[in-house]
C-alpha cells in the first residue's frame, strides 16, 4: 500500500494551492465570506501503529456556518462531522490501516446564504518503521572491515513488511563520543542494505531512517564493536613442491620458509607447526595431508606421496598476537606410470587356399605369428582374426582361429565369391599387434 515518496512530490507540491481554485469557491470575492482561518490538524503527524488506530483533531474557524472533509493523496474524500458554532469548530477522525498513509488534506467551508468559501491545508499519515541491525565481527584487529547488515520493515495491520527503496543512514559512536553519520545505503527488494567500512575505534554503530511522506523515521539498537591493536604479521615464502611432473606413487618434496615481520623486515620464525594442504584439480576444496616444524631459520621440510595432479599450499594458523598466512599454491602434474615397452609381431606364411576356388567350397587360412624376444620365435595360444574384403568394398571380419604353442593357425572359411584375404593378431599387454600379407582368391561359378 506504501508509494515511494518521489511518487508523492507532485502532490506535495501542489498542496493547498490546487484546492484553492476549486468550483465551490467560485462566487465573486465581494458575495463569499471570508475564508475559513486556523486549520489544524493534531497529533501531526497522524501516526498509525496498531488496528485499533489512531483519533485526530481537526479544527478551524469562522465567523459564518463551518463543514469539512478530508481529502487522501488518491483524492478520495471522507466527509466529517463538525461541532460548534459562528467562531470555532471542531472534527474527529481515527486512521486506520485501512486509510492510504501519506499527504492528507483537510479542506474548511464558510457557508453563508447560498455562497460559501474554501481553505484547505495538509498534513500527514505515518505508519510505523522498525530497523533490525547488526554488526559483525563483535571484535576486529585495527583497521578490520565491519559489516553494517540490517532490514527495514514497516507495518500495516498486524504485519511487519519489507521496506525497499529506502536511505538508510550508518552512524557510529566512539567510546566517550557522540552519533554521527558515517555512511549510507538504499534498502533492496527485500528491504535489507549492508555496508562494510574499516574500524579504527571501538565503539558503537547503528542505523538510522528520517522517515518518508508515509511511514515514521526509526532507529535501530547500538551495536558494539571492540577494536584491538593489530597482531605482528607472518608469511611463507619460497614454498616449492618438486619434483614436477611427478610419476604417481613417488615422493613430492614441499619445502619452504616461515617469516615473522612487517614490509621493511622479516626474519625466520622458527618452532612453528607449519600444515600442508592439498586440492586436487576440479576439486572443490583444500584437504589437510601432512605438517612440519620450523627450524631455527624458519624452514619447514615436509613429504608426501603423489597421488593425482593438483595444487599444494603450506598454512600457519597463528597465535596470541600473531597473524597467521598462507603461501602461494604450487601445481605438480602427476603422470600414471609408463607401461613397459610391448614386443614386436608379425604374421607369416600367410596363405588363402587352394587359388582358384569352386563356389561353395571351402577356402584353407593358414599362417603364423611371431614375437621378437631377441630374435623372432612363434607366439603360441594367441588370437587371430580372419578378415574378407570383396573387390571395391571394405575389410569384413569373418571368424576368429587361435594359435598352436608354436605359433600356427589354421581354419578354413566357405568360398562364397572372389576376393582377398588377410589375417590379424590385435596385440595383448607384452605385445603390439600385426597384420599378414594380403592373399586374393578367385572364385569361380
Amino acid at each position: 500500500m506504501l508509494k515511494r515518496i518521489q511518487a508523492l512530490v507532485a502532490a506535495v507540491a501542489l498542496g493547498s494551492a490546487a484546492f484553492v481554485a476549486l468550483p465551490a469557491a467560485a462566487a465573486t470575492a465581494a458575495d463569499a465570506p471570508p475564508k475559513p482561518t486556523g486549520l489544524t490538524a493534531a497529533p501531526s503527524p497522524v501516526v498509525v501503529s496498531s488496528d485499533a488506530g489512531t483519533t485526530a483533531t481537526f479544527t478551524f474557524k469562522t465567523g459564518d456556518t463551518g463543514s469539512a472533509r478530508l481529502i487522501d493523496r488518491n483524492d478520495k474524500s471522507v466527509p466529517l462531522t463538525v461541532t460548534g458554532s459562528s467562531g470555532t469548530y471542531t472534527a474527529q477522525y481515527t486512521f486506520k490501516f485501512s486509510d492510504e498513509p501519506g499527504v492528507w488534506k483537510l479542506e474548511a467551508k464558510a457557508t453563508k446564504g447560498s455562497e460559501s468559501s474554501v481553505e484547505t491545508t495538509t498534513f500527514q499519515v505515518h505508519w510505523v518503521t522498525d530497523l533490525d541491525f547488526d554488526a559483525t565481527p563483535d571484535a576486529v584487529e585495527q583497521g578490520g572491515a565491519v559489516t553494517l547488515r540490517g532490514a527495514l520493515t514497516y507495518k500495516e495491520g498486524s504485519a511487519w513488511k519489507q521496506y525497499d527503496g529506502q536511505k538508510v543512514y550508518i552512524a557510529f559512536k566512539p567510546a566517550g563520543g557522540s552519533y554521527s553519520r558515517v555512511d549510507s545505503a538504499t534498502t533492496d527488494s527485500h528491504g535489507r542494505f549492508s555496508v562494510t567500512r574499516k574500524s579504527w575505534k571501538t565503539g558503537w554503530w547503528r542505523a538510522e531512517f528520517d522517515g518518508a511522506t508515509d511511514t515514521q523515521p526509526s532507529t535501530s539498537d547500538s551495536d558494539r564493536v571492540d577494536v584491538k591493536a593489530s597482531s605482528k604479521a607472518t608469511r611463507i615464502s619460497g614454498f616449492d613442491a618438486y619434483p614436477e611432473p611427478v610419476d604417481k606413487g613417488d615422493t613430492l618434496h614441499l619445502r619452504g620458509t616461515l617469516e615473522i615481520g612487517s614490509w621493511k623486515s622479516w626474519d625466520g620464525y622458527k618452532g612453528r607447526r607449519v600444515e600442508i594442504f592439498f586440492k586436487a584439480d576440479g576439486g572443490s576444496g583444500w584437504r589437510y595431508v601432512t605438517s612440519d616444524w620450523t627450524d631455527s631459520h624458519g624452514r619447514f621440510y615436509a613429504d608426501a606421496e603423489a597421488q593425482a595432479s593438483g595444487w599444494w599450499r603450506a598454512e600457519y594458523d597463528g597465535s596470541s598476537g600473531i597473524k597467521g598466512s598462507t603461501g602461494a599454491a604450487d601445481h605438480v602434474t602427476v603422470r600414471a606410470p609408463q607401461p613397459a615397452p610391448r614386443a614386436a609381431t608379425r604374421i607369416i606364411k600367410f596363405d588363402a587356399g587352394p587359388e582358384p576356388v569352386k563356389h561353395g567350397r571351402y577356402l584353407s587360412l593358414h599362417g603364423k605369428v611371431q614375437v621378437w624376444d631377441a630374435g623372432w620365435e612363434g607366439y603360441g595360444h594367441q588370437k587371430v582374426s580372419l578378415w574378407f574384403k570383396k573387390a571395391g568394398g571394405g575389410w569384413k571380419y569373418v571368424k576368429t582361429t587361435w594359435t598352436n604353442g608354436s605359433g600356427k593357425f589354421w581354419t578354413k572359411a566357405k568360398a562364397v565369391r572372389s576376393g582377398t584375404w588377410k589375417a590379424v593378431f590385435g596385440g595383448d599387454d607384452e605385445a603390439r599387434g600385426s597384420a599378414s600379407r594380403q592373399d586374393w582368391v578367385r572364385v569361380k561359378h
